[in-house]
């Protein structure tokens, strides 16, 4: 028998990984968990004492429990989930009842699970339980962002009322790396847990306070920086190995006396995810603004992807002396001159286009950096890594990627070098510059880069309207898709982005990276940012590019594929079910200010909205919600739209005019002869009857209001007052050209509606072209404004 005392030294972790280590297991018992959260937050577990198995009992043994019932619990490595598998008892604090249980316990459960012993736990005695009176706090290791914290509702209920509440309505989360204690607390204050106990809600009383809350989560952050990460194996000695701990959770904390009492931990050991090298960020600057490309795959007879890839480069206007074609046996083709290979370039450039098959990826990467002669390059081939029996062939491509990290650490790659691999193995390398070439991809569509002036996304230019025609828009689009990229486009006509990214499988550059790179651009100020899973620690990184961009005053859209529900395991906590890896992402961007969308056809509202209003979205102070004019000429939509005002993470208001607004309008209106028809107000409803010069007026009114911040202008089409149809919108009467102007002439943000059907297309092309963002609902109009102007805010 052995009394449980609680190590205060630093060398905590070190000795309770170590021990678990010893003995070969992966789970922490329940003991060793509780020290570990006692020795970081300072909550003290109830007194213990733990009996190993084939030993009883005695007086003294429970002479430190002074509770008159004692929780019995089987602590064995095979058994997570105690109460699930019956592994509980509750007896008299009576030394036969307690020998009687602990026999029990080892009868029922000795056969087919690894019993250590069991741990006699004094009972906390408090009055009947009641909604909310506990608290769970975890951690989980990702492998995308690093340890991630969570807390919310405690017992039994966790995962259920967690799927029920809206988001962050029951559980707070955070990636633990980025975030402090205090800012956690401000998360969590927003749930139901925090409301119970601090007893807000109705004929409760506090049962604990905000500091107390605040020590606890502060332990917590402080235990994921000490025991969540790659640590030195030489401080384990003899055990051989640093493992490190992926899952820690409390469920649930009880309150005693306002001081929180862990009753239940578990904790779960693992390999620490270690953070790969950086890559060269000049490098990636270089790729998007090239001074030389050379592009490799050109058929000289069909057109493959590296012929489109050509043409497109050409016809962008880049100067065809710093173009090459990598062909042997070829001295020219299509004005441009032919080189036999990487190593034969005449000129160092800064972008190689391989578009080549699969299987030459390995050879043409060594090749890339051996020459010297490569600052960045696009590996186009798919089916590296992606697709099931490839990921040797991924690893081979990450291996020689690798060999150019290394080279600018000193280190001799060539003697790592699998002995059967084809090819050189003794070619000398010589890193183009510190840290070698970066990689885009594989399994990259490419990039297109206006101030590049380079294209080679490989989609010919009649399938699609990349927005050469036009000045860019100062907006990036950055995907690990390829098609979403070219759809948008498709889709987002008049969008015109300065810079587009397929990313690819990357197996060298990350989202983070191109995010990173896309925010230091001056011809960038809005982000597009789709992304189906992140590298290691990449998703940790990418948070913190997304707030650098936010802090940098740019608008960063994100949109995170993959919401399939987390598969979940015997031995998957409550961490994981709350906390997944979807979950975790959106609301680690969120934090980080990014605008979260849950539909690709919301990303697409938010990226159009922030391109065209960027810079006009001004908050006023702290606590003030936006104040929104409404103009339209149908009742419905101007109803509509004040009842959209309010909604999940947005807020808006439609305050009453004021009189200066009143008058002028009422003014307007009259000269217009709609002074009886028309009730000025707002939402201001024109009716059917109104002209093109009565929305002006209106606009004009609404735009010079101190009291109004901005103005929706919906307006339904059909009416033979206004000039709509394709043949109308050619006249200058028209709003086509009208709204855009009035639009040009304000700092305002000013948004347009058109609830109508594909014969309006024009209308709505037109209005887009002159710079205003358009939408075809009102409440989807509203919803977006509200998203947009509450992040605002919040970023204050």
């Amino acid at each position: 028998m052995e009394t449980r005392g609680i190590e205060t030294s630093a060398s905590v972790v070190e000795s309770v990984l170590a021990r678990a280590a010893s003995e070969r297991r992966t789970q922490l018992f329940e003991y060793e968990a509780c020290e570990l959260v006692e020795a970081f937050t300072g909550c003290a577990p109830p007194a213990h004492v733990f009996v190993a198995r084939g030993e009883s009992p005695t007086s003294a043994t429970l002479a430190g429990l002074r509770s008159a019932r004692v929780v019995l619990k089987v602590v064995s490595p095979d058994i997570v989930h105690k109460t699930e598998a019956r592994g509980v008892v509750f007896v008299p604090n009576e030394l036969d009842a307690v020998r009687a249980g602990i026999a029990e316990l080892e009868r029922r459960l000795g056969a087919r699970a690894d019993v250590r012993g069991v741990l006699v736990v004094e009972a906390l005695e408090r009055p009947a339980r009641v909604f909310g009176d506990e608290l769970f706090v975890g951690l989980r290791a990702t492998r995308e962002f690093g340890p991630v914290l969570a807390a919310g509702l405690g017992g039994v209920d966790t995962e259920y009322f967690a799927e029920r509440m809206q988001r962050g309505g029951a559980i707070a989360k955070a990636v633990a790396l980025d975030v402090s204690a205090e800012r956690f607390f401000e998360l969590f204050a927003r749930t139901a847990a925090y409301d119970a106990l601090a007893g807000r809600m109705r004929g409760r009383e506090r049962l604990v306070g905000d500091d107390e809350l605040v020590r606890c989560f502060a332990g917590f952050l402080e235990l994921a920086r000490a025991a969540f990460v790659a640590r030195d194996e030489a401080r384990i000695g003899a055990h051989g190995s640093a493992p490190a701990l992926v899952e820690l959770e409390v469920n649930p904390f009880a309150v005693r006396d306002g001081r929180l009492t862990p009753l239940d931990a578990r904790g779960r050991l693992g390999a620490a995810v270690r953070e790969p090298a950086p890559r060269p960020q000049a490098q990636l600057a270089r790729l998007f603004e090239p001074r030389a490309i050379a592009v490799l795959g050109v058929s000289a007879t069909a057109k493959n992807f590296g012929r489109i890839i050509l043409d497109n480069v050409l016809e962008c206007g880049f100067p065809r002396e710093h173009v090459f074609v990598i062909k042997p046996g070829s001295r020219e083709l299509c004005g441009v001159r032919c080189v036999p290979s990487i190593e034969a370039l005449p000129e160092r450039v800064d972008l190689v286009v391989l578009a080549a098959a699969a299987a030459q990826l390995p050879d043409l990467v060594r090749s890339c950096v051996a020459s010297g002669r490569v600052e960045s390059a696009i590996l186009v081939p798919g089916g590296v890594g992606e697709i099931q029996g490839t990921s040797e062939l991924a690893q081979r491509v990450r291996a020689e990627i690798a060999a150019a990290r290394a080279l600018d650490r000193g280190v001799e790659h060539d003697a790592q070098r699998d002995p059967h691999e084809v090819g050189p193995s003794s070619t000398a390398r010589t890193a183009p510059a510190s840290g070698g070439p970066v990689f885009l991809g594989p399994n990259s569509l490419g990039v297109l880069s206006r101030a590049g002036r380079y294209d080679t996304l490989f989609i010919p230019s009649e399938k699609v309207d990349k927005g050469w025609s036009g000045p860019p828009r100062r907006v990036a689009l950055l995907s690990q898709s390829g098609a979403f990229v070219v759809g948008r486009l498709s889709k987002l006509e008049t969008l015109r982005p300065a810079l587009a990214v397929s990313i690819g499988n990357q197996l060298d550059v990350t989202v983070a990276d191109c995010v990173r790179a896309a925010a230091e651009r001056d011809d960038v100020d809005v982000l597009g940012v789709y992304v189906e899973g992140f590298q290691e620690l990449d998703g940790l990184a990418f948070v913190r590019a997304v707030r650098d961009a936010t802090h940098r005053g740019k608008d960063v859209i994100f949109y995170k594929a993959g919401r399939s529900e987390l598969g979940r395991s015997a031995a998957a906590g409550h961490t994981a079910s709350v906390a997944g890896d979807h979950e975790v992402a959106e609301a680690a961007a969120e934090e980080a200010g990014a605008l979260v969308a849950t539909s690709f056809e919301e990303f697409e509202e938010l990226v159009e909205l922030c391109t065209a209003l960027h810079g006009r979205i001004v908050p006023r102070g702290r606590t003030s919600s936006a104040r929104i004019g409404v103009i339209s000429n149908a009742g419905y939509e101007a109803v509509g739209m004040a009842d959209a005002v309010r909604g999940p993470r947005q807020e808006l208001a439609l305050p009453p005019l004021d009189d200066a607004t009143r008058a002028r309008l009422g003014a307007a209106l009259k000269e217009r002869g709609l002074a009886g028809i028309v009730d000025v107000k707002n939402p201001l409803d024109l009716t059917p009857q109104a002209n093109e010069d009565a929305y002006l007026a209106a606009l004009e009114a609404f735009l010079a209001s101190d009291s109004l911040d901005g103005v929706v202008v919906g307006c339904v089409p059909l009416t033979s007052q206004l000039a709509t149809t394709p043949d109308e919108i050619a006249t200058e009467r028209s709003l086509a050209h009208r709204l855009p102007r009035a639009f040009a002439a304000t700092t305002k943000p000013v948004v347009a509606v058109i609830d109508s059907g594909p014969r309006y297309e024009p209308l709505v092309h037109a209005l887009r072209s002159g710079g205003l963002p358009v939408f075809r609902s009102a409440d989807r109009a509203m919803h977006a404004l509200g998203r947009v102007w509450s992040r605002a805010y919040r970023t204050l």
